[in-house]
């Protein structure tokens, strides 16, 4: 069970970060404005354990089964986020594998929690894992991801600019 409840998230102590450098690109699957109404995601730096974690708001447009969110989204919400947890370990990647355990419907309206963990890259490899819960514990559902790292010269066809010294 989760320590905090709802109306805690963001904590006070969390800090927003933006862990991609191309917000605009992402633009259509998340970080859209509750107007929209299918999804938004802010990511946080939690202080106690130095995780990544990120808010989920699913709005009345991320509707896949009446009254439920599309598993889409849920993978969309899942994939970010631990994608993001790999950019913000120092590891800019792209996804080559996301596994998704499906536990629990989640609800449409409802706002959920995302914590990841990254583990030691090896080579290009970076894995990284999370659960999605809801406010009283619940985890709708659970990934786990690899990740491939780009090097320089990747970055750079990627994203038209030098890639910065981390990569």
């Amino acid at each position: 069970m989760l320590e905090t409840g709802i109306e805690n998230w963001p904590e006070a102590d969390w800090t927003r970060v933006q862990p991609f450098p191309f917000t605009e690109a992402r633009a259509a699957f998340a970080g859209l404005t509750a107007d929209e109404g299918r999804l938004e995601l802010a990511y946080y730096r939690r202080p106690r354990d130095g995780a990544l974690v990120a808010v989920a708001d699913f709005g009345p447009r991320a509707q896949g089964a009446p009254g439920l969110v599309h598993g889409g989204m849920i993978l969309t919400v899942l994939d970010e986020a631990l994608g993001a947890a790999c950019w913000v370990a120092g590891h800019p990647s792209l996804t080559v594998r996301l596994t998704t355990d499906f536990r629990r419907s989640v609800p449409l309206g409802a706002r959920a929690l995302v914590e990841t963990r990254v583990e030691p890259a090896r080579h290009r490899l970076a894995s990284a894992s999370g659960t999605l819960r809801g406010p009283d514990g619940t985890v709708y559902a659970a990934a786990e991801g690899r990740f491939m790292r780009l090097d320089d010269a990747a970055y750079a066809r990627l994203f038209g600019r030098p890639a910065p010294g981390n990569c």
